[in-house]
């Protein structure tokens, strides 16, 4: 016992900045694996804590795959969803144009619901083959939750040099 009151006497702000030392260590280790790792199973964290509030399922899709189908210039269309996202894919005729494959991209928006367009944002990707007299086209555009309640379309089709 004398020789732990000895070796305290010596090193008493050594210990005691040592005890601190620890505190800080494990304090920071603590926080760092919280921040990095953190402690979610789901991949998108808590982004989706409402999304069972604003179902759209198989059901929808499949809906909203059938309307969009109806018209006779659509050749195929598909759609899923990842987390608040809804994609819908759209291959028109051939005889079709960007600007009438765009408002009937724009007309879809009409099948949803206003909890739907309120919570999920929505891409389209529509595309056309091209022939001998029609150019084809590749474009994607989104509907975002704040966004103007249009479609803002990014074109990724390649200008041809006359």
């Amino acid at each position: 016992m004398k020789k732990l009151k000895k070796i305290w006497q010596e090193n008493s702000v050594l210990l005691v900045l040592f005890v601190i030392l620890i505190a800080c260590l494990i304090a920071v280790s603590v926080v760092a694996v919280k921040y990095f790792v953190g402690d979610s199973s789901s991949k998108f964290g808590e982004r989706l804590d409402d999304i069972e509030k604003h179902p759209f399922g198989e059901k929808e899709l499949n809906e909203l795959n059938d309307k969009i189908k109806e018209d006779k210039l659509v050749l195929d269309a598909s759609s899923r969803t990842s987390g608040k996202t809804i994609y819908v894919s759209i291959k028109f005729d051939s005889s079709i144009t960007l600007v009438e494959a765009q408002s009937k991209a724009l007309a879809s928006l009409e099948y949803f619901t206003e909890d739907t367009l309120s919570f999920y944002d929505i891409q389209y990707m529509i595309k056309a083959d091209s022939t001998d007299k029609t150019d084809g086209f590749q474009i994607m555009g989104s509907h975002n939750i704040s966004g103007t309640g249009g479609i803002v379309w990014n074109n990724n089709t390649i200008p041809k040099d006359e």
